[in-house]
């Protein structure tokens, strides 16, 4: 039997429905960039551009085809932003820096140079456009706000995507339509173009050669077109001036009662260590070393890792000091001063005794790469330091801007005066001199590209057992690192192993590795034992 009510229309008033949630409030859609025709030939570029980069410069060894593409990128970023733009001092140094930068991919083969050689140039062009584009960074805070805002113009991608084949009022710009056509007609050719390649043999070769690397190439292109993405967004968002800024303020303080205590506490730690290290730190500036067993590889190492472990506590240091302390008329007061200025006089005394102690070094075992990238790291913070102690009485002076263009200047002078070849040419003319008793031949293979040019002459050397180690590690670069497919080559010649490069495209092109074929080629000419036993070579023991 059914129980239930039947339901009469004035039963719904009476029903209690809960109250509708109200919504949070959408962010208002951000405004697509309104492009005129130059934007649109930069865009333009910056995929051509992209593109070139990622198949040349990054996929193709990081060498000429890397420096070109940097190159290119800045001239175009140069010329979209040189109109309506002031030129001023600081930025066009920056552009010029970054330029100049780029230029160890061709002049060294150091591993170390190159990747900080890519991440100073790029850095330094950041801050030239950005400065240019936000106006004059006045302190470090502002600075550093630079690399801020960059990262921010990411937020832009998908307006500054859209903006190229959208316009504002929702209909499709030319370029839109364009690519709707492309996308069309991709159908048609798969059928056609099969069919024009079975009845031509000219135009099938053809489109096998284009094609035979093509999942490859298309990777790299792909890479390439995300790549153009970001430089693209970059580059509207700084011209439009649609880009976020760091905020400033004056942040949290502290009673100057309690810094001063901590750094009391720090200056007299260091004072006694000083003292009672004198003897010990100070021996380096008079060449020789502390009493006791000691090598100089112990003496030398032991400087460097006190030096770089001081160094950043005390930059850390001396940097929460001035920004934490209650400053009256945006000064701090006198006792700060005093205290920050004795921390960074301190890392400069154990910098510069941790140099001292690595000529030392260098002058028993000879120059390495290592050695010698310690040592312009040690100046480089001596520089940063120098700022530090101006920046604490001048309120003018920019660390950041000195720590950037310092980093510059010392990578581009790595780079261009190439510190492997460096390396090389003072260990072999020491060893000839007898100043070094001995000659490191394994070490002036791993030096890369400029060891080639040493090794060729210590093959030549009137001691034998020299000769024989500089005949393996030529055998072994001919037959692993510069040549390929010789396993069944009994002899060598230069024709041979011109038809057998490694890597020989423009893009992988360098000075250094120009210089090592040419001393290999010359080599096989002159030395007919070699090219007849070179594999035998191999065996040779080190020592």
């Amino acid at each position: 039997m059914d129980t239930t009510t039947p339901f009469t229309p004035d039963d719904d008033k009476n029903q209690s429905t809960p109250p509708l949630s109200t919504p949070y409030p959408m962010p208002p859609a951000k405004p697509l960039f309104s492009l005129a025709k130059g934007d649109f030939i930069f865009a333009l570029f910056a995929v051509i551009i992209g593109i070139f980069t990622a198949v040349s410069g990054v996929f193709g060894g990081f060498s000429l085809g890397y420096f070109l593409s940097c190159l290119l990128m800045l001239a175009l970023f140069a010329v979209y932003f040189i109109k309506g733009t002031t030129l001023r001092f600081f930025p066009v140094l920056c552009g010029v820096l970054a330029l100049c930068d780029t230029a160890v991919f061709i002049c060294t083969s150091n591993g170390s140079v190159r990747f900080f050689g890519a991440v100073s140039s790029f850095l330094l062009g950041l801050m030239c456009f950005g400065e240019l584009r936000n106006g004059k960074a006045k302190g470090n805070r502002e600075t550093l706000g630079i690399f801020y805002t960059a990262g921010a113009t990411i937020d832009n991608i998908d307006i500054a995507v859209k903006s190229l084949f959208v316009s504002g009022n929702g209909k499709q710009k030319v370029l839109g339509k364009a690519l709707i056509g492309l996308l069309c007609a991709a159908p048609a050719l798969l059928v056609i173009v099969p069919l024009l390649m079975s009845s031509d043999d000219a135009f099938q070769g053809m489109m096998r050669n284009l094609f035979s690397n093509s999942l490859s190439n298309i990777l790299k292109a792909a890479f390439g077109l995300v790549l153009s993405v970001f430089v693209l967004t970059y580059g509207l968002s700084l011209k439009k001036s649609r880009f976020a800024k760091m905020k400033t303020g004056n942040g949290t303080t502290l009673e100057n009662v309690y810094i001063i205590s901590f750094l009391s506490a720090i200056s007299v730690i260091y004072l006694l260590y000083l003292f009672s290290q004198l003897a010990y730190f100070f021996s380096a500036f008079r060449g020789f070393l502390p009493n006791g067993q000691i090598t100089y590889a112990q003496y030398a190492r032991k400087g460097f890792f006190e030096m770089c472990a001081i160094s950043v506590i005390n930059l850390l240091i001396t940097f929460l000091a001035l920004v934490l302390a209650k400053k009256r008329d945006g000064k701090v007061c006198n006792a700060i001063k005093l205290l920050t200025t004795f921390v960074a006089v301190f890392t400069l005394i154990i910098i510069a005794t941790a140099i001292s102690k690595m000529v030392l070094y260098i002058g028993a075992y000879g120059m390495t790469v290592r050695r010698l990238t310690t040592s312009a790291f040690m100046i480089f913070l001596a520089v940063v330091f120098v700022s530090v102690i101006l920046r604490i009485y001048l309120t003018k002076v920019n660390i950041a801007k000195t720590a950037l263009i310092t980093a510059g200047c010392i990578l581009l002078l790595l780079g261009t005066v190439n510190v492997n070849t460096v390396c090389a040419k003072y260990n072999y003319e020491s060893y000839l001199s007898g100043r070094l008793t001995s000659v490191d031949v394994k070490a002036m293979y791993e030096l890369g590209d400029e060891g080639i040019p040493y090794l060729v002459k210590l093959a030549d050397h009137k001691k034998t057992s020299v000769s024989k180690q500089a005949k393996k590690y030529l055998a072994q670069a001919i037959i692993y690192d510069y040549f390929e497919d010789l396993d069944n080559k009994a002899v060598l010649s230069v024709d041979l192993l011109q038809s057998k490069e490694k890597d020989n495209g423009f893009s992988h092109f360098s000075i250094p590795k120009a210089a090592a074929y040419k001393s290999l080629y010359a080599f096989i000419e002159k030395d007919s034992d070699f090219t007849y036993h070179y594999k035998g070579f191999l065996t040779q023991p080190d020592g």
